[in-house]
């Protein structure tokens, strides 16, 4: 009996613990802009051989919305709080309560997104070229992310010895 496939959620958790991801991630996402939330959405549609929907970057708009307004700011204040740490180390419970609620804010981006399943069936193709054909119908493509964002969807989509397993049947 075939598994039920991964939720976004479950895939995005499954995906990020695989080695290297979550440098990958950190460069796209402070190096070039990229939304982390966007790229997991977009190898999740494509592991589904689906393709973005043409319609899909207007559909995007209050989730992106949701993310600079929620997301970001709760981001940049952990952030903020790193370097001081080390030199008042209680501050270190608030910091860790902002990463949580960060992950809850993530976790509310996943769930919009997979609520939204803009995806329309894809002319057959190989996952990792759907996924970046996915990416530049958001407008997330630029070619300075374009090796980053190719090797990150190889990672997640691509059958490898070191590739987490799918789960239990």
């Amino acid at each position: 009996m075939p598994h039920a496939p991964l939720s976004l959620w479950s895939f995005a958790l499954e995906r990020y613990a695989r080695p290297g991801t979550e440098t990958l991630c950190l460069e796209l996402q402070d190096g070039h802009g990229l939304d982390v939330c966007e790229l997991l959405w977009s190898a999740w549609l494509a592991e589904r051989e689906l393709a973005v929907a043409t319609e899909a970057p207007t559909q995007l708009e209050p989730i992106r919305r949701w993310q600079a307004e929620m997301t970001q700011p709760l981001r940049e204040r952990r952030r903020a709080l790193k370097p001081l740490v080390a030199a008042t180390p209680s501050l270190d419970d608030l910091r860790q309560t902002l990463k949580r609620a960060e992950l809850e804010a993530e976790r509310e981006t996943l769930r919009r997104l997979e609520a939204l399943s803009a995806g329309t069936p894809a002319v057959p193709t190989s996952p990792v070229a759907l996924a970046l054909a996915n990416c530049q119908r958001l407008g997330t493509l630029d070619a300075a992310a374009y090796p980053a964002l190719r090797q990150l969807m190889t990672r997640w989509l691509e059958k490898s010895p070191d590739a987490e397993p799918n789960g239990p049947c």
